[in-house]
C-alpha cells in the first residue's frame, strides 16, 4: 500500500512539473501578445484565439507569450479595435462592420447578399480582394492575421417568426453599425439600432431591442435563446471577424517571429473557419431544443430581401472609400 502511496504521489508530482514546465511565463518572454475576444470563450472565436495561442507559444519556442481575453473582458469591440491601432494593446477581435471608419473599404464585406456560399466567401477573402483590404488596413495602422468566420447571420426576435419582408415592419433590431446594414433593415421597415455587441442581451432581456440578428453559434453561445423565442433563417449577411495586430508591434518582431506568428495566424484560420461552420450547423439543433421556434423563408420573400438589399448597392458604394466602386464590382463579380 506504502509503495502504491508513493508511485501516485510520484506521477502527481510529474504532472505537476510538466504542466509549469510547459506553461510559458508571460512575464518571462521576451514578446508578449494580449488578445481581446469580444465572444464567449466556448465561442469558435475564443477556441481560435487559444489556438493561436498554443501555436504561438510552441512555435516561438516561449519568446512570445500570449495571453487571451474572452468575454470583452478589455473592453468593448470599438474600444478594443481603438487600442489595437494605437498600441495600447496588441491584437483584437471583431466583426469587420466596427472597422469601418477607420477602412471604409471594409463596409464591402457586410453588404446584403453579397456572398454566394460559405466556401466562395473564403476563397475570395484569402485572395485576390481579400489582400486589396488588408493592404487598406495596414495603411490604417492594422496588421492583418486574416478574416475569421462568423456564418450567416438571421433575425431572431421575441414577437413573431419572420417569413415575409412586411413581418419585419416596426420592429427594434439591433444592428451592425454600418450605414448599408442600417439602411436595409430600414427599407424592410424594422426601425434599425445600432449597439456593441457586448451590451446586446441586456438590451434584448430589458426590451431596449425586440431583436437581433446573428448567426446560429453567437446566438447560441450568447445564450439570446434565454430572451428570444422566434429563428428566422433569412441569411441576409454574414460578417466576418477581423483579427488584427497593431501594426508598429509586428514590424518589430524579430524576422523568425514574424514568420511565427504569419503561420499560426494562417493556420488557425483554417481551424476556425472548419470549426464554425460544424458549430452553426449543431448550435441551431441545440436552440430548437432550448426552445426557440425556427422557421425557413419562403423563396419568393427571399427575393425581395435580395432586392431590397441589391437597391442599395449603388448608393451605399459611396462610403467605401475612393475605389470603393471598383473594389465593389470586384467582390460582386468574383461572387457570380
Amino acid at each position: 500500500m506504502k509503495n502504491c502511496r508513493n508511485a501516485f504521489f510520484i506521477a502527481t508530482a510529474l504532472v505537476i512539473f510538466f504542466t509549469f514546465a510547459c506553461a510559458v511565463d508571460i512575464h518571462a518572454a521576451d514578446y508578449r501578445i494580449r488578445v481581446a475576444n469580444p465572444v464567449a470563450s466556448d465561442h469558435s472565436w475564443g477556441r481560435a484565439a487559444e489556438y493561436f495561442k498554443q501555436e504561438v507559444e510552441k512555435a516561438s519556442g516561449g519568446k512570445i507569450g500570449v495571453e487571451v481575453h474572452h468575454a470583452g473582458a478589455l473592453g468593448k469591440v470599438r474600444e478594443t479595435m481603438e487600442m489595437v491601432r494605437m498600441g495600447t494593446l496588441e491584437t483584437a477581435l471583431g466583426g469587420v462592420a466596427n472597422f469601418q471608419r477607420n477602412v471604409p473599404e471594409l463596409g464591402i464585406t457586410v453588404l446584403p447578399y453579397l456572398w454566394k456560399d460559405l466556401k466562395r466567401q473564403f476563397d475570395v477573402l484569402e485572395g485576390a480582394p481579400g489582400k486589396e483590404l488588408e493592404k487598406r488596413m495596414l495603411a490604417a495602422g492594422f496588421y492583418s492575421l486574416g478574416f475569421w468566420d462568423n456564418g450567416f447571420r438571421h433575425v431572431s426576435n421575441s414577437r413573431k417568426p419572420i417569413q415575409a419582408v412586411d413581418d419585419l415592419k416596426g420592429l427594434k433590431i439591433r444592428t451592425l453599425p454600418t450605414p448599408v446594414h442600417t439602411g436595409f433593415f430600414k427599407n424592410c421597415g424594422a426601425a434599425p439600432t445600432p449597439m456593441d455587441f457586448t451590451e446586446l442581451f441586456e438590451a434584448l432581456r430589458s426590451g431596449v431591442v425586440d431583436a437581433q440578428e446573428n448567426p446560429p453559434a453567437m446566438t447560441y453561445t450568447s445564450k439570446f435563446y434565454e430572451v428570444q423565442k422566434f429563428y428566422s433563417l433569412t441569411g441576409h449577411v454574414n460578417e466576418v471577424g477581423s483579427f488584427i495586430m497593431n501594426k508598429a508591434f509586428y514590424e518589430k518582431l524579430p524576422q523568425d517571429l514574424k514568420k511565427v506568428v504569419d503561420e499560426a495566424a494562417k493556420k488557425t484560420r483554417a481551424w476556425q473557419w472548419a470549426e464554425n461552420d460544424k458549430d452553426n450547423q449543431k448550435y441551431l439543433a441545440e436552440m430548437e431544443k432550448a426552445g426557440m421556434k425556427v422557421n425557413t423563408v419562403p423563396e419568393p420573400e427571399l427575393a425581395k430581401f435580395r432586392k431590397i438589399a441589391r437597391d442599395l448597392y449603388p448608393e451605399a458604394v459611396k462610403d467605401f472609400g475612393k475605389d470603393g466602386k471598383a473594389l465593389t464590382e470586384m467582390f460582386v463579380k468574383a461572387n457570380d
